[in-house]
């Protein structure tokens, strides 16, 4: 059974191997100069733009309103599990006031 095991770790090691022989980085052109993408539209801007979006006017009230949906996102997923295991622990102390 080990004999198998070393058998496929050296076929493993040794496509791994060939692979990254083979492997060519694609030489960085000098005409295009470094650049990010717009998160909307994916036209070319800014290294430093922050946030990630063209000028026009469409691409920032859309980046606006994602970042807003994601607020109230955030705040939901915290708030609406607060307030289920707050009236477990209400409906817990009320029981047990009864009893």
């Amino acid at each position: 059974m080990t004999g198998k095991k070393q058998g496929l770790a050296d076929a493993v090691r040794e496509t791994a191997d060939k692979m990254r022989k083979k492997k060519r980085r694609r030489p960085i052109s000098s005409s295009v100069p470094p650049h990010r993408h717009c998160a909307i539209c994916n036209v070319p801007i800014d290294l430093d733009s922050d946030p990630p979006v063209c000028p026009e006017e469409s691409c920032i009230e859309k980046r606006k309103r994602h970042e807003k949906s994601k607020k109230r996102l955030t705040v939901m997923l915290y708030l609406f599990p607060a307030i289920a295991i707050m009236l477990v622990v209400l409906q817990a102390i009320a029981g047990a006031g009864r009893g």
